[in-house]
Formats: structure tokens, C-alpha cells, sequence
């Protein structure tokens, strides 16, 4: 349940009007507007009075809206909520029921699409006649802390549904806004068939397919909606549901009028928090609000990529402005209402905004980590999906755990080498945080942009993670994405382990004599004494038969090995070859010594001993193929 009050300029009667929103704000109830509480268990009169001096008048009414919904500001604007029991909301002096808890409903990405529906009905006023009710004792008003007494109540009922849909990126956010808001318009108008689906042409159907509704309001559904259709259906019962004659009706706006009129005392309640400064803090929970989405969508995505460091920065900021936020709402919680009584003036609520803007919690430097943050993140994940064939392994036990498997002899590991480093920022909100918990005054020096220059601006960071990807892409290892920080080569670093020793930690070019490709062999001509696997060729002492009908690509007699694919790149390798076959019809020749074979031959070597994409390793005739 929600209030909000707007002070009648007449100065001889203080007359408030509150928006009750599901509270028990009955006629003759007492209400203490310092922290918007009603008083329960006291009352000026009895019972039978108040209700022999009630006036009741019809007042029908129904009103339909449609707003956005991500903001606060947005949420309070379709609750007509005055702009001073915002404060008493922000700070929880407030708890809100019924159509109200639509305050209490946040986004929690920014990706997240909110258009609301609000249903306002009224059906009458009953005013309490206070000139015809005896004055109540003076020892009654020393007995309560209440300073208003409703005496006039506008019944009625609200209800809020609040449709969503998640856009898979900002870009496609203003076309689902736009398709919620035309479809949410159509409601009153949609019909209901006989068999309860409604009249919808496809096209209709497709714009809220994805949406889903939640419901806040002064009326008892069996069910709540959760989908759009079902929506629809609720809002063509709601009428029906406050009964034949209005009798299932909510108290929705309240008069108070002031108890120093009645017991010609001062009154408790010296002044109000002016409009500007509640304004300023509503924007500051704005931010606040906005910082926690960017960060949940942010933490997200870095998860996805298995960034630990950026994920362990993005808690730790998290968490600071949870606990921040926490102590500058306890502080409102105790000034709003020492204010409103006279304790305290305004400038202490002043001062409370001033010590956030000193805070580092302020928008604009939220705003400027969050962006590093952001960009951190984005070029981390443009770089992985530019890399074809990959797996990612998290620093520390995943990534030991790979290769220290014993099927894994060789691997590359290309690592993102800047992603963990100290940042000023993080220790000073959480020095702030310190010091607004002691009440300490003391300014956390405001980041300055231009101080240290990011790591993914410096000169020599692109240029590694362009000749590190293009190492990486050739590597024939398996290829691992990891977050191994490194200094010397800043940006990234492609890292070769074999048998889980670290052999070189930046790899710059495939070494010749170190790397080697896979054999591709040809079902049709390879001999039998090459192994299952495909990566071992083993010499024999007597020659192997060849099936029928013997393969024209085949030698007579001499053991071959033979690649489906060409040579492409510049090639080397070293090995005893006896004999060899060309597809072009060259024909077969020999030679009997060892040699290397260096450059471009891959027309003429297309079916040689093997087919080796980029690079060959120096190998005996019976060592294993890499």
C-alpha cells in the first residue's frame, strides 16, 4: 500500500490528499504523515458516530492507460504518486500492497522490454461530516503521534499488468516496445469467441508470442495471467469482480484533515521535502537501479566467455553498490522524517546527496567503469568468435585439469594476457563504502579518464591479438581460449604445452621442426601396414598384396602412402622415399636417399608420402605422425 499527498495552498486548513492504494484508510482512521503510517488501535470516535454522520455519493469512473515501465520514474508517474511520498517509498518508510507492489517490480537486464496496462475504476465517495461530530477530548491527541484524520474516502480499485519480452539485443528493444504498446491498446477491443480463444489475426499473434504478464492489483483473481491471452481475459472480468453494487470497492484516495485544527494545538507536522530535492533522489536510485542492470547483463556475458577476472571486478563493484545503497537508504529512512517533524532542516537531506556525488558512486563515474567494463568484454568475445575450432578453459584447475590429460600431448592455448590488474576505482568505492558506514566525510578522489591509459588503447595490443589469432588459427594442436595474465606481451599470447609443460610461452610463428599436420590418407592406396589410427607408418620386411583389381593409382610392388589433398603453403619434410606416384600422370619414380624437399610443389606432389597443410615435421620413417 502506497500514499501520496498534495498540501491545499490554504494556509487555514492543511488538508491533505493521500492515494491509499489498498490501505485500511478508512473514514476516522488516524495517519501520522511524518513517515506515512497509519495509526491502527486508536480512534477519536465511536464506531455508530462515525457512521451516522457518513455521506456516501456516487462517483462511477474508469479510466485505461498504457506507459512504459523500466524506470521508477516512469512506474510512479501511471501511480500518480506526488513527488514528496516518494521519499518515504525510496527509503522504505513505506510498504506497499495490492496495485502498489507494481512500485516493488525492477528490471534486471537492459535487454528486458516493460510496457504496463493500467486499470482505474471508482464508484463512490463517502465524506465524514467532522462539523457534526462532538470535539474529542484534549488528554485523546497527547495519546497518539497521529497528525491528520481521514475524513473523506474515494473507493474504487487499480490494477497494473505489466507485459515483458527480453530483446536478443538493444537494436531489436524500440520494435518490441513498439509491437507491446499497439497490442496492449487493442485489449478493450479484442474479442472473446465461444470457445474462449481470442479474435486475433496471425500477425497480432506473432507480436506477442514471446511476452509474458504480471498482474498487481486490488482485486482477487483465482489465477493470475501470465501470458498475454490470458491477460486479456482478466481485464474483460475485471468489472464483474467488485461485485453488483460495488461492494468488493478499496478505500483508493483519502482527505486528512489536520488534528491541530481540531485540538487548536500546534501541529506535529512542520514541514514537507520540497519537490526539487525529491526529484534528485529519485534520480539517484535511478542510477543506482541502472548500474545494478548494466552490471547483471555485464556479468553475464562475461561469464559466458569464462572471464574471471572480469566476473570477480564485477562483484566487487556489485556488492559495493548493494551495500551503498543500503546505508544511503537507512540515512533517508531517518532524516525524512526528522525533517517533516522540525528536528532537522532540508540541508541535511542536501548533504546526504553531496556525500554520494563524493562517493565514487556517482552516475557519470558508474557510468565510465561500466563502459571499460563493457568494451573489455566486447572485444574478449569478437576476438573468440573470429577464432574457428576452439574450447574455452578457465585459468587455474579447468585448464590444468585438460592438459594434464593424458590423451592431450600437444596443445595451444591462446590467452588473453590484460584482464587482471589493479584498479583504483574498486578500492575507492570500497573506501567509500567504509567511511559512509562511520559517517566519515572524507571525498573519494573522482577517477580521471586520462590517468592510466586501458590496456586494449595502447599501440602495440591490436597488433598482438591479430598475429596471435592468425598463429593460433594454424596451429594443428588442440586449441584452447584461456585468461593466463602476462605483462610481456600485452593483449594476448599464444602459449604451446606439451605434455602439460609449458615449451613456449609466446609462440609468434610455427617452428618447422617442432610442429606438424595430420596425414589425410587415401583409402584407395594406402597400405595395410599403416595403423587403424592413421598416425603411425611402420616398415615391413615383406611386401603387402594388393586387392583385385589392383588400383592404377598403385605401384606394382613399392609401399606407399598417399594424401587425398594437395600440398598447399611452403612445405619441408625429411624422410626415405621409394617411389612415387602422380595423379597427372607423371608416372612413378624413385629415390633412395634422404633429403629434405623445400617450396610450393603441390601440383606435382599432390599424391605424395603425405599431405601437409602448412607444415611438416622432421620425422623417421617409423616415428609417429603428429
Amino acid at each position: 500500500m502506497l500514499s501520496f499527498y498534495v498540501i491545499v495552498p490554504d494556509p487555514e486548513f492543511s488538508q491533505l490528499v493521500v492515494s491509499a492504494l489498498s490501505r485500511p484508510l478508512d473514514l476516522g482512521t488516524l495517519y501520522n504523515v511524518r513517515n506515512d503510517k497509519l495509526v491502527a488501535g486508536f480512534s477519536l470516535w465511536k464506531t455508530e458516530d462515525i457512521q451516522s454522520k457518513t455521506r456516501v455519493s456516487p462517483q462511477p469512473n474508469t479510466r485505461f492507460q498504457v506507459s512504459m515501465s523500466e524506470s521508477l520514474s516512469e512506474k510512479t508517474s501511471l501511480l500518480d504518486v506526488s513527488a514528496s511520498v516518494k521519499a518515504s517509498f525510496l527509503c522504505g518508510l513505506v510498504e506497499v500492497g495490492g496495485s502498489a507492489k507494481y512500485l516493488n517490480q525492477k528490471t534486471s537486464s537492459s535487454r528486458q522490454c516493460s510496457v504496463t496496462l493500467g486499470y482505474h475504476v471508482n464508484t463512490e465517495v463517502k465524506e465524514l461530516m467532522i462539523s457534526e461530530l462532538e470535539t474529542p477530548k484534549p488528554e485523546l491527541f497527547a495519546m497518539t503521534d497521529a497528525t491528520h484524520v481521514v475524513t473523506q474516502v474515494l473507493y474504487g480499485a487499480d490494477a497494473f499488468m505489466e507485459f515483458q519480452e527480453m530483446a536478443s539485443d538493444d537494436s531489436k528493444k524500440q520494435e518490441i516496445q513498439g509491437n507491446l504498446t499497439v497490442m496492449i491498446k487493442k485489449i478493450p477491443t479484442i474479442e472473446i469467441s465461444g470457445d474462449g480463444s481470442l479474435n486475433m489475426d496471425d500477425q497480432d499473434k506473432k507480436k506477442v508470442k514471446n511476452c509474458s504478464c504480471k498482474f498487481n492489483g486490488d482485486f482477487y483473481l483465482k489465477d493470475l495471467p501470465s501470458t498475454f491471452e490470458e491477460a486479456v481475459k482478466v481485464y474483460k472480468e475485471l468489472p464483474s469482480l467488485l461485485g453488483e453494487k460495488g461492494e468488493k470497492a478499496v478505500p483508493v484516495k483519502v482527505w486528512l484533515y489536520p488534528l491541530s485544527k481540531l485540538s487548536n494545538t500546534e501541529s506535529k507536522l512542520k514541514r514537507m521535502i520540497t519537490d526539487t530535492l525529491v526529484s534528485q533522489l529519485e534520480k539517484v536510485m535511478d542510477e543506482f537501479h541502472q548500474a545494478e542492470v548494466r552490471t547483471n547483463d555485464l556479468l553475464k556475458s562475461s561469464k559466458e566467455i569464462r572471464a574471471k577476472d572480469i566476473v570477480r571486478k564485477l562483484k566487487t563493484f556489485q556488492n559495493s553498490l548493494r551495500f551503498f545503497t543500503a546505508q544511503f537508504l537507512r540515512k533517508m529512512s531517518v532524516l525524512i522524517p526528522a525533517i517533516r517533524g522540525g528536528n532537522m532542516e532540508e540541508t541535511a537531506l542536501r548533504d546526504l546527496l553531496k556525500s554520494r556525488d563524493a562517493s565514487g558512486f556517482s552516475g557519470k563515474e558508474m557510468e565510465q567503469w561500466l563502459d571499460g567494463k563493457e568494451t573489455e568484454i566486447n572485444i574478449v568475445t569478437m576476438n573468440i568468435k573470429a577464432i574457428p575450432d576452439y574450447m574455452i578453459k578457465a585459468e587455474g584447475h579447468e585448464l590444468d585439469t585438460f592438459l594434464m590429460d593424458p590423451k592431450v600431448k600437444d596443445a595451444f592455448v591462446f590467452s588473453f594476457t590484460s584482464l587482471r590488474y589493479e584498479e583504483p576505482y574498486l578500492k575507492n568505492i570500497s573506501q567509500a563504502v567504509e567511511n559512509f558506514k562511520s559517517g566519515s566525510t572524507s571525498r573519494t578522489p573522482e577517477q580521471d579518464p586520462t590517468q592510466e591509459v586501458p590496456w586494449y588503447k595502447r599501440q602495440d595490443v591490436n597488433e598482438n591479438l591479430r598475429s596471435s589469432r592468425k598463429v593460433f588459427e594454424s596451429a594443428p594442436f588442440k586449441k584452447v581460449i584461456s585468461f593466463i595474465p602476462d605483462p610481456e606481451r600485452p593483449g594476448a599470447a599464444v602459449r604451446w604445452y606439451h605434455e602439460s609443460a609449458l615449451k613456449e610461452p609466446h609462440v609468434t610463428s610455427l617452428p618447422l621442426q617442432q610442429l606438424a599436420c595430420k596425414l589425410t590418407l587415401d583409402p584407395d592406396t594406402a597400405h595395410l601396414n599403416v595403423s587403424v589410427s592413421g598416425r603411425k607408418v611402420t616398415w615391413v620386411q615383406e611386401p603387402q598384396p594388393y586387392p583385385n583389381p589392383i588400383s592404377q593409382k598403385r605401384f606394382d610392388y613399392w609401399w606407399q602412402v598417399l594424401s587425398k589433398e594437395p600440398l598447399v603453403g611452403r612445405c619441408y619434410w625429411e624422410s626415405r622415399q621409394h617411389h612415387l606416384s602422380y595423379l597427372d600422370g607423371g608416372g612413378g619414380g624413385s629415390d633412395d636417399g634422404s633429403g629434405g624437399i623445400a617450396g610450393n610443389y603441390a601440383p606435382s606432389l599432390s599424391s605424395a608420402l603425405a599431405a601437409l597443410r602448412t607444415l611438416c615435421s622432421r620425422r623417421s620413417p617409423n616415428s609417429d605422425i603428429a
